[in-house]
């Protein structure tokens, strides 16, 4: 069903107000998706163990060259608590360096190996809980009301989905554990070089609000940058999705090289958008290296004199620099990692706006399954609008009875499609209720509801998938036999085993490799094999050929015998087989009953056919008279009903 409503597109994107870090936003997320940490506890448990180990191990790699340097090369006696050493390997010196050697080698490699199975335990966890997020937010959006899908572009959803998600795994693992492992290294560097020597400890910790000045001035900027940047990708996603989609209609009006400008342009802004990001990020990066480079010259300098004075041993000086890399290098990635913290804060909104941003059309605590329809519906006082304030249906009231077919007519932007969209329930009505065998369709439960109606829309949808797949999409578990059965029954059959490999051939993107009617008798087929007691057609033979059209019309026989069949009606032609009318006029209803009932109690029903009638009379015919009195019944249509009327008045 298209939609025949103006629907305002919503601008996605993030407020630029808020240009710091939001700790609500991060609660938010372990609010949100933290859950699926806990099946992962026992490998994220042993992770941050191997991360603990890694701290220790780091900071005694840097103690053998310390011995090194004071008791081998400088030939000063080992302290007390390092007496075992020449105890156990002899107190030569060339026995000693290699001892410490080999330590110095040992102690590295067991942090390297620590380090390397904490960080690919937290890999592996990254990758499942990427994982199980999409499939769940997917899922989410299937269960997303229409409102929501239709204010979303379908690139920027794609966007969304596949490039912002890769960020939530980098805000629930890397970030805490970036967090820990800096602070505690950070601490324990911090402690042992404050017991080593104090006043080397404040020289070396000098530059450090000189860093966080400059994270937090910089961090700013890089988080408005990077919003532009993804509301621009965006733009490009959904501007590439329409493109692909829409390939014939811009070839065939030549806007080939509007397109490209349109593209180029929205790129071109993209980069200037990433150049900017990346501008400021190696900017921060030289800044923070010239600060580390002062801060360890200040440190070499004062602890080198420190050493010529004898306050301290060259080993200790050496050890000290040693700590101090060690401590410079986390307070630097710490200030980077506030910058990925920020990028991936702006995919991160970009994925709660999927979870929070719209209504989603569930079952009430008291629903039951649909019982089997006998396609009684009714509408009792039924009122709807998008817009609270903004009513397209006002005060519905009509009865079908099983097995009839109703034709909805009425201009465009009448309310025929909200119509049956409220019967499929892809919204509720503000007022009044929509029942079904005199049962409110809020106390089914949705899939059992929905189960039970069938919709086939002008344009037919199929999937890259084979034919047979596609004809049993409409049932769950469909044989061969029934595919084959409603193939039959949909005239489809013939043509699908003349194609290479029958109803195991691929439907390629769009069915470009059918024709529009082959596309809907496969779109019937479906419908068929879903044997749904109430259907809804949105006269889906419009636009086919003499010959097409009476395949379908053959078809449809076929999917609409013994069902309730609502039929959106475009030309008054194609509902001449309607048991009833349904006459829409701005929202009301106008009239309700046969052709004939109709022309006698229904003015405006009556003016519509007539304008269509006179409209379509071949040219010469006598009876269209000079044209004059349909020119005048134009003009006042128009003025208190304007029709589109592109080849015919569109009903």
């Amino acid at each position: 069903m298209k939609g025949r409503r103006q629907h305002k597109n919503k601008k996605p994107g993030i407020n630029l107000e808020s240009e710091h870090i939001s700790f609500k936003t991060l609660l938010r997320v372990y609010k949100v998706f933290g859950r699926h940490l806990k099946k992962h506890w026992r490998r994220l448990t042993v992770a941050y163990l191997g991360l603990l180990l890694t701290v220790g191990f780091g900071l005694l790699v840097p103690w053998p060259l310390k011995l090194i340097i004071d008791h081998v090369v400088l030939n000063s006696p080992l302290p007390e608590k390092a007496a075992f050493i020449a105890a156990w390997f002899g107190s030569e010196r060339l026995a000693l360096l290699s001892v410490l050697v080999i330590a110095f080698i040992v102690l590295h490699a067991i942090d390297s190996f620590v380090s390397y199975y904490f960080k690919v335990g937290l890999m592996v966890v990254a990758v499942k809980i990427r994982r199980e997020i999409r499939e769940r937010v997917f899922g989410h959006m299937q269960r997303l009301s229409m409102s929501f899908h239709e204010s979303y572009r379908s690139g920027d959803l794609l966007l969304r989905l596949m490039s912002d998600l890769r960020e939530l795994p980098m805000l629930l693992l890397q970030v805490p554990q970036n967090i820990i492992y800096r602070f505690v290294t950070i601490g324990a560097h911090v402690g042992i070089m404050w017991v080593l020597n104090p006043s080397l400890a404040l020289t070396a910790f000098s530059v450090i609000p000189l860093l966080y000045y400059f994270n937090r001035r910089i961090g700013v900027k890089v988080r408005r940058v990077t919003k532009k940047k993804r509301n621009i990708e965006s733009n490009i996603a959904s501007l590439i999705s329409e493109n692909a989609t829409g390939m014939a209609l811009v070839q065939a009006y030549g806007r080939e090289d509007l397109l490209q400008t349109r593209f180029a342009d929205e790129n071109r802004q993209s980069l200037q958008s990433t150049l900017a990001a990346t501008r400021l990020s190696k900017v921060f990066s030289r800044i923070s290296d010239t600060l580390v480079a002062i801060g360890t010259c200040g440190v070499a300098y004062y602890g080198g004199t420190l050493v010529l004075e004898g306050a301290i041993t060259a080993g200790t000086l050496v050890l000290f620099v040693a700590y101090l890399k060690k401590l410079y290098g986390p307070l630097d990635k710490f200030a980077e990692m506030m910058l990925d913290i920020v990028r991936s804060q702006v995919a991160a909104e970009r994925v709660l706006e999927l979870i929070d941003g719209a209504a989603v059309m569930v079952d009430s605590p008291h629903a039951v399954p649909a019982p089997a329809f006998k396609g009684r519906i009714e509408f009792r006082d039924v009122s709807f609008g998008y817009k609270k304030d903004v009513a397209i249906l006002k005060n519905l009231n009509f009865v079908v009875e099983p097995d009839e077919t109703i034709a909805l007519v009425g201009h465009s932007g009448a309310g025929k499609s909200t119509l049956t969209s409220l019967l499929l329930r892809f919204y509720d009505p503000q007022q009044g209720e929509v029942l079904i065998d005199r049962g409110d369709l809020r106390d089914y439960q949705l899939k059992t509801l929905r189960a039970q109606l069938t919709v086939l829309m002008q344009e037919a949808k199929l999937f890259n998938k084979t034919v047979r797949e596609n004809i049993a999409f409409g049932k769950i578990g469909a044989t061969d036999e029934e595919v084959i059965e409603a193939a039959r029954l949909a005239q489809a059959h013939d043509f699908i085993t003349a194609m290479p490999e029958g109803y195991a051939t691929m439907i390629q993107q769009g069915g470009e490799n059918l024709s529009g009617g082959q596309k809907q008798r496969l779109n019937i087929a479906r419908a068929i094999i879903r044997n749904a007691a109430i259907v809804i057609l949105d006269e889906p033979a419009t636009a086919l050929d003499a010959k097409a059209e009476a395949q379908i019309h053959a078809a449809l026989e076929k999917l609409t015998q013994g069902k309730t069949t609502f039929i959106i009606a475009h030309r008054f032609s194609t509902v001449a087989h309607a048991d009833k009318l349904l006459v829409l006029d701005d929202g009301r209803l106008a009239g309700f009953g046969t052709h004939e009932e109709l022309m006698q109690t229904c003015n405006y029903y009556r003016e519509l056919y007539e304008l269509q009638s006179r409209h379509t009379l071949p040219a010469g015919n006598e009876s269209a008279g000079d044209g004059k009195d349909e020119r005048r019944l134009v003009k006042a249509l128009a003025a208190e009903n304007p029709l589109q009327l592109d080849a015919a008045p569109v009903f």
